[in-house]
């Protein structure tokens, strides 16, 4: 099924929420599969302050000031871990734009379960299945997670409460998942941000999981 095929049939299946275009962007990969070390993981590429379509997922081609500050933030999350973007096989679970943002937008999870995650299952198939995907949003391991991990909350996880990688047996890719996530908990003063010295051990415990 190719781009189009696709876009008609999420929009006849979800309605208005779902923003026709006539292409999707594409997985970035531009040090080869052969190169690949963890599965770099977004939402979707949705940004309504902008309403710029992208080449590649996680705004990769767009010369856009803002977009070129998130991909250095993104990208200095991934040398944190000792990774770069060659090393990474970025995508977004839902590659379709929508008309509301993730957090605010009601049926992102329904869309996701029904229509892409098998595809994106699919589509990882190349890849060896011990390579982790890294989860950059608390709301992919909702999805993605069993009915135990998917409850699996952030402050456990940076805490070192809960054993990562969450196991490929616990979650509905069948890959090792690994949380990087960036936002803010009420619980704490800084982000989850792996900058940021208060997870130290969980940073870590990445960086040796990543060794294989």
């Amino acid at each position: 099924m190719n781009d189009i095929q696709l876009i008609s049939q999420l929009s006849e299946t979800y309605g208005d929420q779902i923003v026709v275009t006539e292409k999707l962007p594409l997985a970035y990969c531009p040090g080869g599969i052969e190169a690949v070390k963890a599965i770099y993981l977004g939402c979707d590429p949705t940004n309504t302050s902008k309403n710029i379509l992208f080449d590649y997922a996680f705004s990769h081609g767009s010369e856009d000031r803002g977009f070129v500050q998130f991909r250095k933030m993104h990208l200095q999350q991934l040398k944190e871990i000792d990774l770069n973007w060659e090393q990474v096989y970025t995508q977004n679970l839902c590659r379709n734009y929508f008309k509301e943002e993730t957090g605010v937008n009601k049926i992102w999870k329904k869309v996701a379960e029904e229509f892409w995650i098998e595809r994106l299952k699919e589509e990882l198939s190349v890849f060896d299945p011990k390579i982790p995907v890294l989860l950059t949003s608390q709301l992919l391991l909702e999805v993605l997670g069993d009915k135990e991990t998917s409850k699996h909350i952030a402050p456990d996880i940076y805490e070192c409460k809960i054993e990562i990688p969450i196991p490929a047996d616990k979650n509905k890719l069948g890959r090792p998942l690994i949380p990087v996530y960036r936002g803010k908990s009420p619980r704490y003063k800084v982000s989850y941000h792996l900058k940021n010295k208060e997870w130290g051990k969980y940073k870590d415990s990445i960086k040796e999981i990543l060794k294989g």
